[in-house]
């Protein structure tokens, strides 16, 4: 998932609201709901999408509470990059979840 030529792929800024949300909920990484008026609705993003990367942080293969936890470390201004489901399903199909669990880079990325 690190190569950097994704065509399917989206990114977007999302901005906290005053409570600190952003306005979308996910289970498994997949986006399952989007608040009204929030600032994900705001600026595009889908449902039946899966979450790639958070901050430049790669959050394939990570449980929920961790990509919670990175989106609620990291400050106001939120990047989250994208992919439709049904392509991320056909990708990680071919992929055993040993290679996505240790092998994939999930470390924070340098700015």
């Amino acid at each position: 998932m690190a190569v950097r030529d994704r065509p399917f792929e989206r990114a977007l800024t999302l901005h906290k609201d005053s409570s600190g949300h952003i306005g979308f909920q996910f289970k498994d990484g997949k986006i399952t709901s989007i608040a009204v008026d929030s600032s994900a609705a705001r600026n595009g993003l889908l449902i039946d999408h899966n979450l790639l990367e958070v901050n430049g942080q790669n959050v394939v293969g990570v449980k929920d509470k961790d990509i919670g936890n990175i989106i609620d470390e990291g400050g106001n201004v939120i990047t989250v990059t994208i992919i439709p489901s049904y392509i991320y399903n056909h990708i990680m199909k071919s992929m055993s979840t040993s290679l996505v669990k240790k092998m994939m880079d999930h470390s924070i990325p340098d700015v």
